[in-house]
C-alpha cells in the first residue's frame, strides 16, 4: 500500500495533479492549522474519490512557521505507513524544506510536479518521471467546492457548426445591421412566452426616442437560407417568420452570442483542446444548499490539463470585463490557468489602454483583425500555447 504525502496549497492543481498521476492507496495532506474550515478538505476528498474511489484520505495540521513541527509530523507519517512517497510541489517554503529533509533522511522517493511541461519528476533523478495525468474541468470544480450549474446557452450540435460559422461571418461583416436587426427581434418578441417561436410584427417600431427600428431584410433572408428561421414573409407593413427551434430563437435575440458561438466552435474544431464548454455558470459554494450561480464564463476548456477562460465581447473591452475574467481564473484555476479576451474591436491593433491593462493582468487578447482572419483556429491555438505563465509569476495582479 503506497501512501503519498502532500503539502496543501492554495493552487488546486498543485493539490491534485501528482495524486492523479501516482495513484496512491492513501493520501495524507499536511496543512496550515490556521485553516479552520474543513470544507476545502471535504471537497478535495470528493475530487479524489470521483476518480480513485478506494482512496484513503487523511489530513495533518501543523504550524507552517515551525519547521521542526513540520519535520516531526512528516517523519511520523513515514514511520507509521512505511511505504511512502512525497510530492513537494505545494505548500509553503518551510514545508518544502522540512519535507525534503524528512524524505531524504528516510530514503523515500520525493517527487516534484513540472506542471507546465506535464511531468511528475523524481527529485533525485529527472530522467525518472511520469507523464502527468490529464485533468478535467470537473476536477477543478469539485476540488474548489463548486459545481457547474445550468449553462446560459445550449451548445449547438456538430452538424450546425458550418451554418453558424457562415452566419457569424455575415454578421461580423454587417455588424451595424445586426445590432438593429437584433434590437428589432428582441422588441418583437418582448412579452411572448419562452417557448413561442413565431414572430409576427409590424415592419417598424418606434423607440422611446421616437426613432424607427427595423430589421435588415437581407440579413433575415440569410438567416432563413442557413436554417435559423423559416416561412419568412416580408411586406411594407409586416414581417412574419418562425424560428426553426427554441435554440435558434435564443441565438437571434442575443446580440453577443454569435462571437461566443464563433469561439466555441473554433475551439472544438481545433481538436487540440478538451472539455470545451459554452456559457458556463458556476455555483461557487455547494455547501450552502442554494443554487446561486456566480459569474458566467463565455467559453472554457482545458489545454494540457490547464483551464483556459475566454470572455467574448462583441463590443469594446471594459476594465470591469478584464477584472471579472481575472477573478474567474483566480477562483478556479489559480496561477496555473490562462485567460483570453476576444473582442470585436481594434483594441490590440491600436494598443489601447484596455489592451495594455489586459496584458498587465496576464490576459491575452484577440481582436477584430484576428476574428476576421482566415486562420482564427491557428491564432487561437498560438495564443493559448504562447500564454507565458512563467513571466506571469512575477507580475502583481
Amino acid at each position: 500500500m503506497i501512501t503519498q504525502i502532500e503539502f496543501y496549497d492554495k493552487d488546486t492543481i498543485k493539490n491534485i495533479l501528482a495524486c492523479f498521476t501516482i495513484k496512491p492507496d492513501r493520501i495524507v495532506f499536511i496543512y496550515d492549522k490556521q485553516i479552520i474550515s474543513r470544507k476545502r478538505f471535504i471537497c478535495l476528498e470528493n475530487c479524489f474519490k470521483r476518480r480513485l474511489p478506494d482512496i484513503i484520505f487523511e489530513t495533518k495540521p501543523v504550524d507552517i512557521n515551525d519547521v521542526n513541527e513540520i519535520y516531526n509530523v512528516t517523519i511520523g507519517i513515514i514511520k507509521k505507513y512505511k511505504n511512502c512517497v512525497m510530492d513537494i510541489t505545494g505548500g509553503s517554503e518551510l514545508m518544502t524544506v522540512a519535507g525534503s529533509k524528512a524524505g531524504i533522511e528516510t530514503g523515500i522517493k520525493i517527487y516534484y510536479t513540472d506542471i507546465i511541461n506535464g511531468r511528475v519528476e523524481n527529485l533525485a533523478d529527472k530522467n525518472d518521471f511520469l507523464p502527468a495525468a490529464t485533468l478535467q474541468l470537473e476536477d477543478y470544480i469539485i476540488a474548489r467546492g463548486a459545481h457547474f450549474s445550468k449553462s446560459s446557452h445550449m451548445e449547438p450540435k456538430t452538424e450546425r457548426f458550418e451554418a453558424i460559422l457562415e452566419m457569424c461571418k455575415y454578421i461580423f461583416k454587417n455588424i451595424k445591421k445586426w445590432r438593429t436587426t437584433c434590437s428589432y427581434i428582441q422588441q418583437a418578441m418582448a412579452g411572448t412566452v419562452k417557448d413561442d417561436i413565431d414572430l409576427r410584427a409590424t415592419a417598424r417600431f418606434k423607440t422611446h426616442n421616437k426613432n424607427d427600428i427595423y430589421p435588415d431584410t437581407d440579413m433575415l433572408k440569410k438567416f432563413e437560407e442557413l436554417g435559423f428561421i423559416k416561412e419568412l414573409y416580408i411586406s411594407s407593413n409586416h414581417i412574419v417568420f418562425t424560428f426553426s427551434s427554441s435554440l435558434e430563437k435564443t441565438y437571434l435575440i442575443n446580440y453577443g452570442i454569435w462571437l461566443e458561438l464563433f469561439v466555441y466552435i473554433h475551439a472544438v474544431k481545433t481538436g487540440v483542446f478538451t472539455d470545451v464548454r459554452l456559457g458556463t455558470m458556476v455555483d461557487w459554494d455547494v455547501f450552502d444548499d442554494k443554487s446561486v450561480p456566480g459569474n458566467e464564463i463565455d467559453v472554457i476548456f482545458t489545454d494540457k490539463s490547464l483551464p483556459v477562460f475566454i470572455s467574448c465581447k462583441l463590443t469594446n473591452v471594459t476594465t470591469a470585463a478584464i477584472n471579472e475574467l481575472v477573478l474567474e481564473r483566480k477562483r478556479l484555476g489559480g496561477w496555473f490557468s490562462k485567460a483570453i479576451i476576444v473582442t470585436f474591436s481594434d483594441e490590440k491593433v491600436l494598443e489601447s489602454g484596455a489592451y495594455k491593462r489586459a496584458l498587465e493582468f496576464g490576459v491575452e487578447m484577440l481582436d477584430k483583425s484576428d476574428i476576421l482572419s482566415k486562420d482564427f483556429n491557428l491564432r487561437l491555438i498560438n495564443t493559448v500555447s504562447g500564454h507565458d505563465l512563467i513571466s506571469l509569476k512575477w507580475k502583481k495582479f
